[in-house]
Parts: structure tokens; C-alpha cells; sequence
């Protein structure tokens, strides 16, 4: 097991300057009306230094080190010039203080103080420190925030990854990132001889991201990327780091999430063969094959020492026979299962994110190559319900699938299945094809991503669709990736349409290639105005930005 905790020395990396003693600190004493001493010392500070991270994977970064003479609780000041704050780290008290510093804008000298509060109340104020921040990287993104209502707007950051499947400018490694509400980079990852694809906070603080592909594993980092621990799945694993947690499933992918229990939910995979299988999902009358391999989910439960505890296998839970557009897939799966199987492994289901139902033990998970989310309880194994159109179910899942109620209009190949913060959830519907075997799909110049709020109620298998973002408020379009979420604060709704690919100078839908690759996330009210408060844009000529998830975290730092 990797060891989050490090001995940090004085060292300087990079272009990063440190200069010191540019303060002063508090130290007062009195003496009480009644000539008793009073406790009216703040705390006495010994030993303090600031360093560049000793970890070059997050170069934004210091840790600001030192004594105190009695526990003490921390507020560290920051000022770069144009703009100030602070964080609080935490009502703990200690005297031995090791911090991590983030948070900073590139290319700028930050003046940095720790206040600290003894348990009387009493202050002390270090001298102060001068942290200059290393520029960016050539080539790295560089968002344009193109509307903004702040006041409007849910506080926070934005941690976010670099889709890992086209590394363009990167050979090896892709980061993830974290730019604030104004489009500016305060704090990013580049991993070491890896490719990150997505990246997600836990409780504990640190960071959790999967390898791109899933025979690379599962990382969990600290805030100064240190590598706390690294998990293989042995199924599909390729040359295991040192020091890696074994877990006896086939793989990682899409997505892995922490539930309440502390252990961890993961999308795993199966390979299995079925005769009289489909060649075509055009050709209704095209032959049938033998042997076919179907790439099935398998949803996992793992222990943090890596034990499965619990699966769910999906190909046990749906019809095998039913397909979608994207059913005969056969390049996602060809990397990881290289050399374990011969021939074609179809990308058959493709689920491609999980959220827990803590209210009956239960998950939900968006699988877009059968057009359809699926409830499933974790206590008796049962599929619950089915979200989505109803075309070629069989009659055996008929009373699974929910009745839509009102205006509603079904998902096609879709993304981010997610809570909202009053009991629906909310989907991001890429809208590929918006049709089933064997229509024709929409044509290229029509096709249109929605953010998607629809309400179950699980007692009459009935579905609503309280709200939605989409052409009827602006025409947009990503065939691949995109996320969506709730924001807590506001009640607002961040969409992140995640791969657009349009004419350049333009908002027309083209083939990939005849167009600019671009990303762009807007958060929009959760009310019937549907008005966007704010708009973001990874869109640089002559690069091809597309980004898998975007989290919007209270700060930086996990306190």
C-alpha cells in the first residue's frame, strides 16, 4: 500500500521562488484586574518554512510547515496582488503543522500567512511567505468563461479531467484540473506514464480516478499527488505497479463511486458467448453469427483492501437479444481484452455511470448501448424498474418498465445518471441516433444533447419529466461523453456538454473529421425560466479539447 504522508524538506522545484521573512507575528502578554495571570500569549511559532511540493505532479502547490508551542488552530491568508482570501483548515488543533498550500493562479508571486488560534481565543499571525507559482504548460487548457451572473451562481471550483482517449499534445499523460468560477487554473494533476480519465473527491479528502483504459487500475492521491493507494484488476491488468491492491474482478470502467459503508462500488466487465446473435443493427434480415462475445457490466463492491464482497451481473438482469445502435460496438473493449479473447468482443451494454440509492440499498446505472437506466437492489440481487423507451423489451420485462406519464420524451445513448436535490434524477441525453434497430438515425445537422430531470415513482412504475435543457432553449450536441449534476446552494444545474464537434466558426454538427472538437459547461436554473447563469468554453483553434466530467466542489480544499 501506498503512504500518503511524506517528509517534506526544503527543497525548491521548477520555476517556483520561495522568499521569506516578510512579516511580523503577534505575541502579547497581560495580567488579569486581580494581578492573575491571564492566558492573553498567542502561539509561539518556531521553525517555519514554506516549500515548493516536493511532488512535481502538482505543481500549483507548497507546504507551509512549522511549530507552535500549544495546539493551535489554522487560517491560511492569501494574496497574489489582485485578489485575497483565506481558508480555514479545520477546527482541529495541533502543534505540528504540515500544510498543503493550493489554490494559486499560475505565473504569480502569492503572499502567504498562517493566523493561528490558541484555545483561549489568543492570535498569532506568522511572517510572511512569497510563493511563485510556475506557469502552465504549452498546450494546456485554457477556458474562456463567456457568461457570468456570480451572483447567481453556485460557489465553489471545478475539478474536471482531460479526456484521456485522443492525447493529442500529450503522449503518455493527461491531467485533471481544477479552474475556479472565472476560467483560471488554480490547481492540476499530471500523472506519471499514465493517462487519467476520470477523477472524483471522496470522503476522506483525497482524490479517486481510474487509469485510461481500465487495465491501468484505480488511484487514490492526495491534495499534492501523492499516491495513497493503487488498485489492479486482475482480469484485464497490465504490468501492476509496485505496491498495487489486487482486485479478482475483469476490469475498471466508466465510473466507481464510494458509498456509505466505506467500501467502494465499481463497473467492472464480463465476456460471454450467445449463438444466433446479431451481425447488423440496420439490416433486420442480415444473417445471424455463433459465439458472439458480449462485453456485459458487472457491477462490483470492494472492500478498500480490495475484496469483492458483492456483484451484479447485468447480462443476468436484461435480454442479451435486445439491441441498440451502439450494441455491435467492437473497438472499447478491444485493448483491454487483447489477448484474452479471440476475435470481435461487442461493446453490448457500455454502462457508464453508477449513483447509490441509501434509501433501499439499491443503485441505479446508465447503460446508453441499450438506451435505458436501471434500478437494481443490492439486498436481493432484483432489477427494479427501467428507464426508457419501450421498444424491444420482451414481454418478460414489461412490469419493470415505467410508465411515462405527461410529456415525456426518452434518452438515447446517454450519460451522468444523478440525484437532484429534490428526489428525481437527472440524465445527460447525448440524443445519438433517437432511434432504435432498425430505423434510421437522425440525420447529423438535426441531432440535439439534452439535460434531462425526470421523476419515478416507484409505486405506480410511473415516470415524469419535470424539466429539461435542450433545443428548445439552445441547440446543442455532444455524441460522446457529458455530465450533469445538482448543485446544493443554488439549486442550479451544471450541464457539461462534454465533446462537441461543429464546423469551425460555427454551432453546425459535422463528421469528426471536418470539425473543431470542443467543450462547453453551463449552469442554468432548475426553475421553469431554465436561464443560464453561466457558460464556459474549452474551445482554442487548432486544439480538440473534450471533457468526460466536471464536479463543482465547495473549495479545494475537502474541510
Amino acid at each position: 500500500m501506498f503512504q500518503g504522508k511524506r517528509l517534506f524538506t526544503a527543497l525548491v522545484f521548477g520555476s517556483a521562488t520561495l522568499l521569506y521573512g516578510c512579516g511580523s507575528s503577534l505575541d502579547d502578554s497581560a495580567t488579569t484586574a486581580e494581578g492573575g495571570a491571564a492566558d492573553t500569549a498567542g502561539p509561539v511559532v518556531s521553525d517555519l518554512s514554506l516549500v515548493q511540493n516536493p511532488n512535481p505532479t502538482v505543481p500549483l502547490a507548497a507546504v507551509l510547515s512549522f511549530t507552535t508551542d500549544e495546539p493551535a488552530s489554522v487560517v491560511l491568508r492569501f494574496d497574489d496582488g489582485s485578489k485575497a482570501w483565506s481558508h480555514s483548515m479545520g477546527s482541529d488543533m495541533s502543534t505540528s503543522h504540515e500544510l498543503p498550500v493550493v489554490g494559486m493562479r499560475p505565473s504569480l508571486a502569492h503572499t502567504i500567512t498562517a493566523s493561528l488560534t490558541d484555545a483561549a481565543g489568543n492570535v498569532t499571525v506568522t511572517e510572511t511567505q512569497v510563493f511563485e507559482t510556475p506557469a502552465l504548460p504549452e498546450f494546456y487548457p485554457r477556458p474562456h468563461v463567456v457568461v457570468s451572473q456570480p451572483d447567481r451562481m453556485e460557489p465553489g471550483v471545478n475539478l474536471f479531467n482531460v479526456n484521456g482517449r485522443w492525447p493529442e499534445k500529450w503522449a503518455d499523460s493527461l491531467p485533471a484540473v481544477i479552474v475556479d468560477n472565472e476560467g483560471e487554473t488554480i490547481w492540476y494533476y499530471q500523472p506519471e506514464g499514465h493517462l487519467l480519465h476520470d477523477i472524483k473527491r471522496i470522503s476522506n479528502g483525497n482524490f479517486l480516478y481510474e487509469i485510461w483504459p481500465g487495465t491501468g487500475g484505480m488511484v487514490e492521491i492526495d491534495l499534492l499527488g501523492n499516491i495513497v493507494n493503487r488498485w489492479h484488476f486482475t482480469g484485464t491488468a497490465k504490468d501492476p505497479a509496485p505496491g498495487s491492491i489486487a482486485v479478482e474482478s475483469d476490469s475498471i470502467h466508466h465510473d466507481m463511486i464510494e458509498i456509505p459503508n466505506g467500501n467502494f462500488l465499481v463497473m467492472s466487465s464480463e465476456v460471454r458467448a450467445y449463438d444466433n446473435w446479431h451481425t447488423s443493427t440496420r439490416d433486420a434480415n442480415a444473417p445471424r453469427q455463433d459465439g458472439a462475445q458480449l462485453v456485459g457490466d458487472v457491477i462490483i463492491e470492494i472492500t478498500r483492501d480490495g475484496e469483492v464482497v458483492n456483484e451484479w451481473k447485468l447480462l443476468d438482469l436484461i435480454d442479451p437479444y435486445r439491441i441498440t445502435h451502439g450494441s455491435l460496438r467492437e473497438d472499447y473493449w478491444a485493448n483491454h481484452y487483447d489477448g484474452r479473447y479471440e476475435g470481435i468482443v461487442y461493446d453490448y451494454t457500455h454502462g457508464n455511470a453508477i449513483i447509490y440509492d441509501e434509501s433501499d440499498n439499491s443503485f441505479i446505472m446508465s447503460m446508453p448501448y441499450q438506451n435505458a437506466v436501471l434500478k437494481v437492489s443490492m439486498s436481493s440481487g432484483e432489477l427494479v424498474w427501467i428507464l426508457g423507451t419501450h421498444e424491444a423489451w420482451s414481454e418478460e420485462y414489461a412490469d419493470k418498465l415505467l410508465t411515462p406519464v405527461g410529456d415525456v420524451e426518452w434518452s438515447y445513448k446517454h450519460h451522468a445518471i444523478s440525484h437532484s436535490g429534490r428526489g428525481t434524477l437527472l440524465l445527460l441525453d447525448n440524443g445519438v441516433d433517437r432511434t432504435m434497430p432498425y430505423a434510421d438515425s437522425m440525420p447529423l445537422a438535426d441531432s440535439y444533447s439534452r439535460g434531462v430531470e425526470y421523476a419515478v415513482n416507484e409505486e405506480t412504475m410511473e415516470v415524469s419529466q419535470p424539466w429539461a435543457y435542450g433545443l428548445e432553449q439552445e441547440h446543442y450536441y455532444n455524441r460522446y461523453l457529458g455530465d450533469i449534476d445538482w448543485l446544493p446552494t443554488t439549486g442550479n444545474i451544471l450541464i457539461n456538454s462534454g465533446a462537441r464537434e461543429t464546423a469551425p466558426g460555427t454551432n453546425t454538427n459535422v463528421p469528426p473529421g471536418q470539425a473543431q472538437r470542443w467543450a462547453s459547461w453551463f449552469e442554468v436554473t432548475s426553475d421553469d425560466a431554465r436561464e443560464k447563469v453561466w457558460e464556459l468554453q474549452f474551445k482554442d483553434e487548432g486544439l480538440g479539447w473534450s471533457v468526460y466530467r466536471v464536479d463543482r466542489l465547495p473549495s479545494i480544499y475537502p474541510n
